[in-house]
């Protein structure tokens, strides 16, 4: 639930609370003694304060929902739960001083219960709720590592068939090819981390290259254009299965080869990858390819939320992929 739906359940329990007062005051003072302006009166009351007591319970419940510890969380609640007790009561209070003449049969007791209660079932739901976002962070985790799980033995497979497609025409280059390799097997399974800088997912990406221009020489050429965004965390593996996709896919089914351009700028306050290679004719996406891509798509919206977006267009002979996340504070 986000914090515009915490906020809403907050003011609705609020105005609940408020017009049953007013209703039960209205009943109690009886309808033609108090009369429809009165109750307007009343009702519009009821509103103003039910406003002010949601903003100050959501404040107060943002800094139980930021605890660092359960401490603060129950600290922040008891503050929660008296802002509530006296923005219920701020209505049987006001009215009571107010039209005292009409309420001398209604007992402020009862409001005091009443707000008491509901302010104990508010507090309660959003105990749960955070619960609930506890329990939800554990198993995105649990899924995140698992789509990373995924991920890495299909960059392994595709590194194999480098290798085998090197030892057939050059040896000696397939030999360095697989100590190269294992440095770079090594980097990518000892990550224990499901977020790394980008220079780190960089340099991945330009040894992965490296290697595939053994195989392809000249054929594959890369530019890159790169800002100062080294710092940026990113899900490991974001940027390589792109550049794995535009080689296998684009550049190794070109007699001639192609340029392959990687980009990475800063839009208004998100971050867009770019990667663009020539497209061949024969250029087909199989079932390998799409998950990986797929893959990515949600390693980043379990990270970044739903605006994160991993989107392919074909744009004349070129196939571009653009990676586009918000940029944390």
């Amino acid at each position: 639930m986000g914090a515009m739906g915490r906020s809403a359940s907050c003011l609705g329990v609020l105005l609940i609370g408020q017009l049953l007062f007013v209703a039960m005051s209205w009943l109690a003072g009886g309808p033609a003694l108090i009369g429809w302006a009165v109750l307007a009166e009343m009702c519009l009351t009821a509103l103003v304060v039910s406003a002010v007591g949601g903003l100050l319970v959501w404040l107060v419940e943002r800094m139980a929902w930021t605890a660092f510890s359960d401490t603060e969380a129950v600290l922040s609640y008891a503050v929660m739960a008296a802002v509530l007790v006296m923005a219920l009561l701020a209505i049987p209070v006001s009215l009571v001083v107010m039209f005292e003449p009409l309420f001398e049969r209604f007992k402020l007791f009862e409001g005091i219960v009443a707000a008491v209660v509901l302010s104990a079932v508010l507090l309660r739901y959003l105990h749960l709720v955070r619960q609930v976002k506890m329990l939800h962070g554990l198993t995105e985790a649990s899924r995140i590592q698992e789509l990373q799980a995924r991920i890495r033995p299909h960059f392994l497979f595709n590194s194999m068939n480098m290798v085998a497609s090197l030892i057939a025409v050059d040896p000696e280059k397939a030999e360095q090819v697989v100590v190269d390799l294992a440095d770079l097997f090594r980097r990518v399974l000892d990550d224990a981390h499901t977020l790394v800088p980008m220079r780190e997912e960089l340099a991945l990406c330009r040894s992965y290259l490296a290697l595939e221009k053994l195989r392809l020489g000249e054929r594959l050429q890369t530019e890159w254009e790169i800002g100062d965004y080294g710092d940026v965390e990113i899900p490991s593996l974001t940027l390589q299965p792109v550049l794995e996709n535009a080689v296998y896919h684009g550049i190794q089914l070109l007699p001639e080869g192609g340029l392959i351009k990687i980009s990475v700028k800063r839009v208004k306050g998100r971050l867009i990858l770019t990667v663009g290679n020539p497209r061949s004719q024969r250029m087909q996406h199989n079932k390998g390819s799409k998950m990986a891509i797929d893959n990515v798509q949600k390693r980043l919206v379990a990270h970044f939320g739903p605006t994160a977006v991993v989107r392919a267009e074909r744009m004349d002979n070129h196939y571009i992929t653009h990676i586009n996340f918000p940029l944390g504070e």
